[in-house]
């Protein structure tokens, strides 16, 4: 049996890249093949290796870069290239959104045979130390020093040694080294599996996923971390149900704002909120601009969590109906409505907008002059093929995937008359390869 090659003796190969793939690597074609670089970009002329097949793609390490880049930039994290958490670091901001761009275009015009009569400016703001909320792995590593709390390396399940994060919100990247400390000092270090960590307008929330219960003396190095840090410790022994606040006993509740709108919205440590505190600001700023919304006018929010757009909407006078899949969120929205007085221009219904057709429900036979949703990144397949059923003027669609907005886009487009009047990119994820974008539809 053939012995497998050492990296080392791989053979080095020359070539030029084209463009990026989906994921943020180089593309170059050698011969017949399709190779997949990392850390290479668009128009460099590199030396790699091919380490490995997958499909019809072959992989390829880059080994060093012959011409580089006009856009080439010096990484600002040490452990750019292992982490998982950034893929384009090493590329300027505006190629990123550039990328980005032709990403939501390219993706509109293969899947969906459309183009956009208006390509919209980027939407950005500060590229570093946006992350508000985040997962971060936590694994007992004595090799490499002990405890190890980050991200996931690129590609991989091992975690990422990180001592600081220039991409997560400064009160969180200062927490990881004192993390470190205190995770290192538990009895119970190896059944911590991961910390979910939530950065509010006022204080900073640690929620603690434990496989076996803390001692007596865990719990008060915890409580005396959450003294010392000024952060709120809570802990999940199972499932989201079972988080239960350490220290304080009485937390203070988490909350964003919305300035724009005057607008201070609710949430705990564990439910969705976009990671990106200032360009949520102008995202949803964005998407109620293009709404137009004049005063009295009814708005549907498909996927509206805890009422980030519905009650944008509903400051600017509109009528608004939220519907969410999930209980607890739907339990926010109204919160939240009550909170900002809105709750005599909202109601809030929970729904499995998956489901074709959707169950009978009082919200499904009312008439809405405008429709927005913000569906996860399998799209919203099931709605817009029943979107005749109201018949909106205009749909304005959030999406965290330009290739199933390419396809609900096809059907609203293609099978049901609307026009795609506007598209672009909102950068909430800097240095990623992540695109959100907004279109606009109208009849």
């Amino acid at each position: 049996m053939a012995k497998r090659k050492n990296r080392a003796e791989l053979p080095v190969s020359q070539g030029r890249v084209s463009n990026l793939s989906h994921d943020g690597r180089g593309v170059v074609h050698l011969e017949d093949k399709v190779v997949f670089v990392d850390g290479a970009l668009p128009e460099e002329l590199i030396r790699f290796q091919i380490t490995g097949k997958r499909r019809k793609v072959y992989q390829g390490q880059l080994r060093e870069v012959l011409e580089s880049s006009l856009y080439r930039v010096a990484p600002e994290c040490r452990v750019f290239g292992t982490c998982g958490g950034c893929a384009l670091q090493h590329q300027s901001i505006t190629a990123q959104q550039a990328f980005k761009q032709d990403v939501l275009v390219q993706s509109l015009q293969r899947l969906a045979k459309l183009t956009p009569q208006v390509l919209l400016p980027v939407l950005h703001d500060h590229a570093w130390h946006y992350r508000r909320k985040a997962r971060l792995g936590v694994r007992l590593v004595p090799k490499k020093g002990g405890i190890l709390v980050g991200f996931r390396e690129r590609g991989k399940s091992y975690i990422t040694n990180l001592n600081c994060c220039p991409v997560l919100d400064e009160r969180l990247s200062a927490l990881l080294l004192p993390l470190q400390k205190l995770l290192s000092s538990l009895s119970i270090k190896e059944a911590i599996p991961q910390i979910e960590v939530a950065a509010a307008a006022a204080t900073v929330a640690l929620v603690f996923r434990h496989l076996q219960a803390f001692t007596t003396e865990d719990r008060q190095l915890l409580k005396d971390f959450a003294r010392t840090e000024a952060v709120q410790v809570l802990l999940q022994p199972g499932g989201p149900d079972s988080v239960q606040a350490l220290w304080p006993p009485s937390p203070q509740t988490l909350s964003y704002r919305l300035d724009d709108f005057d607008l201070e919205l609710i949430f705990t440590a564990l439910d969705f909120i976009q990671v990106n505190a200032k360009m949520n600001q102008k995202l949803v700023q964005h998407a109620i601009n293009l709404l137009a919304i004049k005063r009295g006018q009814t708005v549907l929010d498909l996927f509206c969590g805890l009422g980030n757009f519905s009650l944008a909407a509903a400051r600017r006078g509109g009528q608004v109906t939220g519907i969410e899949g999930d209980a607890g969120m739907v339990s926010r929205a109204h919160e939240n409505a009550c909170h900002n007085r809105l709750d005599g221009v909202t109601a809030f219904h929970q729904a499995d907008l998956f489901e074709s057709p959707l169950k009978t429900a009082i919200w499904l036979d009312q008439h809405y002059d405008d429709v927005l949703l913000d569906p996860p990144r399998s799209g919203a397949f099931e709605l817009v093929s029943q979107m005749q059923r109201w018949r909106p003027g205009k749909i304005v669609y959030v999406s965290c995937n330009p290739a199933t907005l390419a396809r609900d886009a096809a059907i609203l487009v293609h099978q049901q008359g609307y026009h795609l009047r506007a598209t672009g990119i909102a950068d909430l994820f800097p240095h990623t390869t992540h695109v959100e974008a907004v279109a606009l539809f109208e009849l």
